[in-house]
């Protein structure tokens, strides 16, 4: 099928102009009542346990440098252990007498932007360190869960061509508080910045093969989405193998027209990542955890950890992402005009899975499967699937099974998200101890909360009121 047939296929016809109009007032009500939800359920629990992704945002703003030491913040006066075999145990190791975390550096970078501004309204760790870190956190993971579910939404809306808009919804709220992307919204988080990274890039290049990009802005978008594919691996490397997909499908996208662009883009997105390596370890490509030199997280294959981790994720994915199996399931049920699109999320699945089938950890002290937070947008765009069932009583069968699965997860995932997401006993299934916890007075201060409250009530008040306006025009026009 061509680019020009594609673009005009009945399951993936675009909105009219007025109807695009109507569409952007419920994505700006949608992405303000996400980000408000997510920053009003930021908790000093998560505050206190997820130091180091601030002590590092902390050192590049103060002290002008990547390493660690040297903070006065009491929060920030984190030891360096070590195995008896010399190998590091935890997230920071040390490297020609300096302390570094074995982190990438995005989520670093990204903070400081964040954390340079705080400064200027008097704010700073030291003085203040669960509010700024709660600010910080707003304008970093809940900021990126909220975008990460606009870019879930525009796509679903782009694949359904917009007539109904009850898969996109479903796709993005389900997204944003039915899985444990809401349970890693609420502090400063490398993976869950990445995740928005990478959807919001695989949004673009599904513009790009839709030819729903005038050619005067394709280069620039085309940019663009090489940037964010960049800015992905420079804050985790978790998604490598899915960029690598989605990287493919940009290139097979552009069919070489733009691709400079694209290369170039990519390159800016990674070339953070490559100064802070050639400064920290004196080699462009030597990341922090080939650095500290951290086995546990290299590829290797091996057949006996692979069924282990399979199992592992089996339950982990049923327990705190029952959507996923119906996002696995509403691919098949893609129309032939998304024949691309169903083979690249496919592919995004099957890459992550050799990710982390193939690694000797699971991620350590996690509420839910933390590394499979990049695959989580995928799986929610996947449920759109079902909107292109024929028969009416499947269709209807499935939205409820939908919604049943997607409330269950809006429950598990908001009590890890007022609970906190460091849980080190995983074997144990984290929903009862947590549950029973908050029950017993052990919810913790929600620094924002009284800001937000308001904020949340006012954009679900607006997201109502364009979803009825939005379905009003359409019936008139229809």
């Amino acid at each position: 099928m061509s680019e020009h047939e594609s673009s005009n296929n009945p399951d993936v016809a675009s909105p009219g102009p007025a109807k695009r109009r109507g569409l952007g007032f419920v994505e700006l009500s949608l992405f303000l009542f996400v980000w408000s939800v997510c920053g009003a359920a930021i908790n000093s629990a998560n505050l206190g346990a997820f130091t180091l992704q601030h002590a590092g945002i902390e050192t590049m703003v103060e002290r002008r440098q990547f390493s660690l030491e040297g903070s006065a913040t009491p929060q920030f006066q984190i030891k360096v252990y070590y195995y008896d075999d010399g190998r590091p145990f935890g997230d920071t190791f040390m490297y020609n007498g300096r302390q570094y975390a074995a982190k990438q550096p995005g989520q670093f970078m990204a903070g400081a932007l964040v954390y340079c501004l705080l400064r200027l309204f008097g704010l700073s760790y030291l003085s203040n360190y669960t509010l700024t870190a709660a600010l910080v956190s707003l304008f970093t993971s809940s900021l990126a869960t909220a975008a990460a579910t606009l870019a879930v939404f525009r796509i679903a809306s782009l694949l359904t061509g917009g007539r109904n808009l009850w898969w996109p919804l479903a796709s993005a709220v389900f997204y944003a508080f039915g899985s444990t992307a809401f349970a890693y919204s609420g502090f400063a988080y490398h993976d869950t910045l990445a995740s928005a990274f990478l959807v919001t890039a695989f949004y673009l290049i599904v513009l790009l093969a839709r030819g729903r990009v005038p050619e005067r802005s394709a280069s620039l978008v085309s940019a663009a989405a090489g940037l964010l594919l960049g800015l992905t691996l420079t804050t985790s490397m978790l998604p490598f193998f899915m960029v690598l997909v989605a990287g493919v499908y940009l290139v097979a996208t552009n069919k070489w027209k733009h691709l400079g662009v694209a290369l170039t883009g990519a390159l800016v997105g990674l070339a953070p990542m490559l100064i802070y390596n050639a400064r920290s370890f004196g080699n462009p490509l030597l990341s922090p955890n080939l650095a500290g030199v951290y086995p546990d997280s290299f590829v290797h294959l091996n057949l006996q950890n692979s069924i282990g981790k399979a199992w592992f994720y089996l339950s982990e994915i049923t327990l705190y992402n029952p959507l996923v199996w119906l996002g696995i399931l509403g691919l098949v049920f893609y129309s032939n005009g998304l024949r691309r699109e169903r083979l690249v999320i496919a592919g995004m699945f099957l890459a992550q899975a050799f990710q982390v089938l193939n690694i000797d950890t699971h991620g350590g002290c996690h509420y839910g499967p933390r590394f499979l937070l990049p695959l989580l947008p995928f799986a929610a765009i996947g449920l759109v699937g079902f909107h292109f069932l024929r028969v009416k009583t499947a269709r209807r069968s499935a939205m409820v099974a939908v919604a049943l699965a997607g409330s269950a997860g809006i429950a598990i995932n908001a009590v890890g998200a007022l609970y906190g997401a460091m849980y080190c006993d995983v074997q144990v299934y984290a929903f009862w101890p947590a549950l029973a916890a908050l029950q017993h007075g052990g919810l913790k201060e929600l620094p924002l909360a009284k800001w937000l409250v308001v904020p949340v009530v006012v954009s679900l008040f607006l997201l109502g009121y364009s979803l009825q306006s939005y379905s009003f025009r359409n019936s008139t026009e229809s």
